[in-house]
């Protein structure tokens, strides 16, 4: 499975354009993708992306969340034990409804 759909990542990247014309000042940014591990600890929430320099935007939580850059690539080659499986997009988050600190207060509550 890719980790973005052709129409999220369009998303994505549009989201990208609309903070630059803005210089970042878009706090209410809506999350497109939820990536998640699987097997274990993992979960990025992703807002906008670079496809220049393959970086997005968004919420880590890596058991402790945070907002930040977020390379894609690293996300897409990563294989987590024990069966040395990719990451994987969940096909059951809603794009477009949560913000990014909204994300991040979901991740502090769990």
């Amino acid at each position: 499975m890719k980790l973005l759909t052709k129409s999220q990542e369009e998303k994505l990247i549009a989201n990208h354009h609309l903070q630059e014309a803005n210089n970042g000042e878009i706090e209410d940014m809506k999350v497109v993708a939820k990536i998640f591990n699987p097997y274990g600890r993992g979960t990025w929430y992703l807002s906008e992306y670079n496809p220049e320099d393959r970086i997005a935007f968004g919420v880590a939580d890596l058991g402790y969340p945070e907002m930040g850059s977020i390379a894609l690539w690293e996300l897409e080659e990563l294989k987590v034990p024990p069966f040395n499986m990719p990451l994987e997009r969940d096909i059951h988050f809603p794009e477009d409804k949560y913000t990014l600190e909204e994300c991040l207060e979901m991740c502090h509550g769990k």
